[in-house]
């Protein structure tokens, strides 16, 4: 049976943060799976429940999404996959912005207590600066929960779970929704960590940020590259979006940049949406802020179509 998880997800379960509403989005997707779904815990100091469903140790591929919400931010995280001098540069400005207030405010502690016991001096300087970095590092890690995820990562999750409808009697298939992606990629991470075999050999497929754009990249691994799924979707997806206003490329990732769960996995594939601008390139923006409202369901069906065409 085939749900149309867009309208189960939104908007009850669309925030994923806190321990209690992963566990009742958890409770939701057992209540339709049953004992074909199973949490597996892993990590040390900060625990992921990662929800797995079908048998990934025996599956040829498996088919990956990550679930957790990212935190509120004043602004918006910006990707652009192969104009890797500007995402680095976006990515400096972020750390200067933060940055720099802190260290200014360490100075002026300093300054301030400057006729105090030097040692009273220090703890008022080093003190600032510490307490600065921390609120730094919480408004990015722990925040509070973004309260829009359309894109980032409800797109994701809804194509998997679409994808373990369709290929329910597929045993070659399984599906892992990923915790703890926000902060470090841990969910994955613990993952790979217990599964050594799959972290190398199992070709792990994707979703992250996959219904705010036109333009489809579907990144591949070296590794994955001699896989029959590379030059299959190479075959078939020209014509299968022809007439769709949009484009699909399945690329090698060489030359690309894009963070997400794939990173853990040797023989993986990054599959994202971005749009297009001249001087830029293709981009994705509005993710980790409120304005992360977009869900084109034309994307996701799209996709369904390329990794699992009906018969």
């Amino acid at each position: 049976m085939e749900h149309n998880w867009r309208e189960i997800l939104f908007p009850e379960f669309e925030v994923r943060k806190s321990k209690a509403q992963k566990l009742a989005f958890i409770d939701r997707l057992r209540a339709e799976y049953g004992d074909r779904l199973h949490v597996e815990e892993g990590g040390s100091l900060v625990k992921s429940r990662n929800i797995v469903i079908g048998s990934p140790e025996t599956a040829k591929t498996v088919y990956t999404a990550h679930y957790d919400t990212c935190a509120r931010l004043p602004i918006p995280n910006f990707i652009t996959p192969r104009n890797i001098f500007l995402y680095l540069l976006y990515q400096i400005l972020i750390a200067v912005l933060f940055v720099v207030p802190a260290f200014a405010l360490s100075f002026l502690a300093g300054y301030l207590t400057r006729a105090a016991d030097p040692f009273v001096s220090f703890l008022a300087t080093e003190g600032t600066l510490l307490a600065c970095l921390a609120l730094f590092l919480w408004i990015f890690l722990a925040g509070v929960p973004n309260p829009h995820t359309a894109n980032d990562n409800t797109s994701g999750v809804v194509t998997v779970l679409s994808l373990a409808d369709r290929l329910a009697d597929d045993p070659d298939a399984a599906f892992i929704l990923f915790d703890n992606e926000e902060v470090g990629l841990l969910g994955s991470m613990a993952y790979a960590a217990a599964h050594p075999d799959a972290k190398k050999n199992t070709l792990v497929v994707n979703f992250d940020c996959v219904s705010d754009g036109d333009h489809f990249l579907v990144l591949f691994s070296k590794q994955a590259e001699a896989r029959p799924l590379y030059e299959d979707l190479r075959a078939r997806t020209p014509a299968l979006f022809e007439g769709s206003r949009k484009d699909i490329e399945v690329c090698p990732k060489r030359g690309t940049i894009y963070p997400s769960d794939q990173a853990n996995f040797k023989t993986s594939v990054a599959v994202c949406a971005l749009n297009y601008k001249r001087g830029v390139g293709l981009y994705m923006d509005k993710i980790h802020t409120p304005k992360d409202t977009v869900f084109d369901e034309r994307n996701i069906a799209l996709l369904l179509d390329a990794f699992a065409p009906r018969a």
